[in-house]
């Protein structure tokens, strides 16, 4: 199936990353076995596999550590 491409709301360093495009591919790969090809390749069908991509990869480059203090627990 020939991709028509990344729509304009992913950066070019986004589109062009490896990762992200790993999870473009998996979430594409998830949209056929679901919807099927002729569906999968719907331009909104492509542009919301994008940008749900960029959403993966952008939380993947977040740091897991704490930005502050910890929470105390609320439960006594």
């Amino acid at each position: 199936m020939e991709r028509p491409g990344y729509d304009g709301w992913v950066t070019q360093n986004a589109a062009d990353n490896p990762a992200r495009r790993a999870v473009f591919d998996e979430l594409e790969r998830a949209a056929l076995d679901t919807y099927g090809e002729e569906r999968t390749a719907e331009a909104g069908l492509q542009m919301m596999l994008g940008r749900a991509a960029t959403a993966v990869w952008r939380i993947s480059q977040e740091s897991l550590d704490l930005m502050g203090p910890e929470p105390m627990p609320t439960h006594g």
